[in-house]
């Protein structure tokens, strides 16, 4: 009986990492705090986000906030995971359409290697989900709107600019400025400061959050998992996604090169149908990792 039971624990023991990493729940790697990574020559690079809690929502006062979007409340991360740490890639894209996992898309200006990949449906960004997680064999998913929160204020209580004033918001992000209304002509208020891009700008070419996350703040909005979920919206404090409701409808995160004052230039969470397409619209990934406690 003995015998049994210690090649149980014997078999347990080399398999359980096999488990772990084929279900892409984790892997045998310890990870620190702001570590960044790539599981494979065609992944995208990720960093490490840790655990940790912040306050979700805008308050009362908040400029263009919407009536529905619920209180102010604690939301609690209970893992820490991984988030890409740029936007995914018109590259990334492109190797993932050459191997047959990807539609093709056809790259309208600006392109080129490093610009965030646009005109990207939902359903189309999971296509990217399922052959990266193939290629890496970890599993890899859109970011949840909490994870994406919480990495994209990376310890700001600011509903908008990430705190910064607006002044400076030009040298952190891609957003609709100067440059833009100058080019477009677009009727609609501006930043009063330049960034040089008149749309899309090739990832990383803002500085990082303190989390170390390039372009949360602009560039292009950003798909996550949830659906659209009257019941929970504004009341949820957990950092699971919604996948219940109407799951027809998907979230999207951030702002873009294309956004104005006031409204748009927060952390508010919006739905679109997972066909729908944007110009300004695009995704990046996540994972779940497990950290190191011996490093902060």
């Amino acid at each position: 009986m003995r015998a049994v039971k210690f090649s149980i624990v014997i078999r347990l023991i080399f398999l359980s990492p096999m488990f772990l990493h084929g279900d892409g729940v984790s892997d045998n790697r310890a990870y620190k705090s702001g570590e960044v990574f790539q599981d494979c020559d065609k992944c995208p690079k990720m960093i490490v986000i840790k655990k940790g809690s912040f306050k979700m929502g805008s308050p009362p006062s908040a400029l263009g906030r919407p009536v529905e979007e619920g209180s102010v409340r604690q939301v609690y991360i209970l893992q820490t995971y991984a988030i890409g740490l740029y936007e995914v890639t018109q590259e990334n894209w492109d190797v993932c359409v050459l191997a047959g996992g990807c539609d093709k898309i056809i790259h309208e200006d600006p392109k080129g290697d490093n610009y965030p990949v646009v005109n990207v449906s939902w359903r189309q960004a999971n296509q990217y989900v399922a052959w990266v997680s193939g290629q890496s064999n970890f599993r890899y998913r859109l970011p949840s709107e909490t994870e994406w929160e919480f990495a994209a204020r990376a310890g700001s209580d600011r509903s908008r600019f990430f705190g910064f004033a607006e002044r400076e918001v030009c040298i952190q992000g891609n957003l609709y400025d100067q440059t833009a209304r100058d080019a477009l002509g677009y009727e609609w208020e501006n930043l009063a400061c330049s960034d040089g891009y008149v749309d899309a700008a090739p990832v990383g070419s803002f500085k990082p959050n303190s989390f170390g996350v390039y372009d949360m703040l602009g560039n292009v909005w950003e798909w996550t998992q949830d659906c659209a979920s009257a019941s929970t919206r504004g009341v949820r404090t957990d950092y699971e996604a919604v996948e219940s409701e109407d799951c027809s409808q998907r979230s999207f995160r951030g702002s873009s090169w294309l956004s104005s004052l006031p409204n748009y230039i927060r952390f508010s969470d919006r739905y679109k149908f997972i066909g729908s397409k944007d110009s300004d619209l695009g995704f990046r990934v996540a994972r779940d990792v497990v950290q190191d406690m011996g490093k902060p």
